[in-house]
């Protein structure tokens, strides 16, 4: 039974007025294009290769994205990319509506405006649901732009375009401060349940410093500054913080030159992943396999209980939640997997 919860429910209503917005598609030129993705870090990274794909098949067609302010840097530097916006523009119309991930307000503005084709996320999830798969987002952003592709277009994977800015301020940083072998550690979470114990963190950061002979990076936001220092102050190891006047474009170009990433389930965790850089990912409440990082270097360590999902915020096992399930030696299996048992 099709149990319908907020999202699937405007899934469905999302799915229905495509149906009547398309039914009547006319056959006329393609002018303009608008991507809506009002989304976190990580899953603006894994919808990244949807632009790709517009400018393959409409190489002279503007786009326009509305999307959150904070994942600017992603998406500022994609030469398709016309206009962005962090606001519904209502005043402007376009050929092709792509709704990535939307809202009741850009849902009444497509079925104001008319555009030629409404492709959306909601057909996309309602199918698979009925289906019974559960796929990857990479998948499910591909799925969503499908039927403006030719049949045998093979999936592609994300890329971030970092400019020489970016990478001359970085390469900046690293020669500042040393770095040549070096591992990056993110320590935070935007929730408290993905949030591994700073001890653990202590732990193997210790170990990446003595057995490894990595520097650790500890990555984040001033708001992990105190767990940061904390996870310093237990493990005692020569490392650098890097939490303030750091983009998102200058991280991705760090984490690529770093010999290993380890990191809570977040934004950063995946710019890593679409970078190539070994990783280990470590998760609590997670959904299993479709917010995993892609790519062959990539680690998972994650306990999936009889509760996952839930919402991330109210944990049915206070005392003890699952990110805590995960052990230190788990991660040093990971960690031999990926980089040998020493360097």
């Amino acid at each position: 039974m099709f149990n319908c919860n907020k999202e699937q429910f405007y899934f469905l209503v999302s799915a229905f007025c495509s149906r009547i917005l398309n039914f009547n598609a006319r056959k006329t030129k393609i002018d303009s294009i608008l991507v809506i993705k009002l989304d976190e870090i990580g899953d603006m990274v894994y919808s990244l290769h949807v632009f790709s794909y517009l400018e393959k098949i409409y190489p002279n067609v503007p786009i326009s994205l509305l999307c959150k302010p904070f994942v600017l840097p992603l998406v500022k530097n994609i030469s398709s990319i016309k206009n962005i916006f962090h606001e519904m523009p209502f005043d402007k119309k376009y050929s092709i509506i792509i709704e990535l991930r939307g809202n009741w307000q850009t849902l009444f503005y497509a079925f104001k405006n008319r555009p030629l084709i409404r492709l959306d996320r909601g057909t996309v999830r309602i199918s698979n649901k009925l289906k019974g798969l559960k796929k990857h987002e990479i998948y499910t952003n591909f799925d969503i732009i499908k039927p403006l592709l030719p049949n045998d277009e093979p999936l592609i994977f994300p890329q971030i375009t970092i400019d020489e800015k970016s990478v001359y301020e970085t390469d900046g940083f690293i020669s500042k401060n040393n770095l040549k072998k070096f591992a990056i550690l993110h320590c935070g979470a935007r929730r408290i349940l993905r949030q591994w114990p700073t001890k653990n963190f202590a732990l193997i950061a210790k170990l990446l410093s003595t057995k490894y002979n990595l520097k650790i990076v500890f990555a984040g936001i001033e708001e992990d500054e105190k767990i940061i220092d904390e996870i310093i102050y237990f493990s005692n190891v020569d490392s650098i913080k890097c939490i303030k006047n750091f983009s998102l474009l200058n991280f991705a170009y760090l984490v690529k030159k770093a010999e290993l990433y380890i990191g809570n389930e977040s934004g950063p965790l995946h710019i890593a992943a679409v970078m190539n850089t070994p990783l280990i990912g470590i998760y609590g409440p997670g959904i299993k396999d479709i917010f995993y990082p892609i790519g062959n270097k990539s680690k998972v360590v994650h306990h999936i209980l009889d509760c996952n999902p839930c919402d991330q915020i109210h944990c049915v096992r206070p005392d003890n939640p699952c990110i805590n399930l995960v052990t230190v030696d788990e991660v040093i299996s990971e960690i031999e997997n990926l980089i040998g048992k020493s360097n």
